[in-house]
């Protein structure tokens, strides 16, 4: 009788911990927290470097800013199962002494392709960053199931100014960015 009892609780540890385990979708996202210089994980466009002075965790961020000129933003590709949900984040960090102003504004965005690398719809965007946070602040995009078509996903991280002939600038932080599954409802 002991016994029996015995492997019943081994059971439900063995299961709780399947199921905590579960909970934790694996990040997708090579180089998440931008600690390796290119060409590992993302890539760069415009005004957008790796920055060392300014991070959430471990020694290096991701920075891009806006000028009259231009925007900057980082990318990745990442395989996807169609009908499958997923959800990208990613901490974001506008200081005071460098503020997005008139009109730019960052976000986290989710594109679709085929595997002929076709667009598939609209992107799936976080919330704006349009101002200074002074502290890192998570942005997510909401949870968005992978099309019948798709074989890929893109994951940017954008920095932009809508109007290229204003004064605007500022700079923006990302760091500890994800792209994973998210379990259907």
């Amino acid at each position: 009788m002991k016994r029996g009892y015995l492997i019943q609780i081994l059971v439900l540890i063995v299961a709780f911990f399947s199921l905590s385990a579960n909970r934790h979708a694996e990040n997708l996202l090579i180089n998440p927290g931008f600690e390796k210089v290119d060409p590992v994980g993302w890539s760069t466009y415009g005004d957008s470097t790796y920055d060392t002075d300014t991070y959430r965790n471990d020694k290096q961020s991701g920075k891009a800013w806006v000028f009259d000129y231009g925007d900057g933003l980082f990318e990745q590709f990442v395989n996807v199962i169609p009908g499958t949900q997923y959800q990208a984040s990613v901490y974001m960090l506008n200081k005071t002494a460098d503020p997005i102003k008139d009109g730019a504004k960052a976000w986290i965005q989710i594109e679709w392709f085929t595997s002929d690398n076709a667009i598939i719809g609209d992107a799936v965007k976080s919330p704006l960053l349009d101002g200074p946070t002074d502290t890192w602040k998570l942005f997510s995009t909401p949870a968005a199931i992978a099309p019948s078509n798709a074989a890929k996903a893109k994951v940017k991280l954008v920095m932009e100014a809508p109007d290229k002939k204003k004064n605007t600038d500022g700079s923006c932080y990302f760091d500890d960015a994800t792209f994973g599954v998210v379990p259907l409802k």
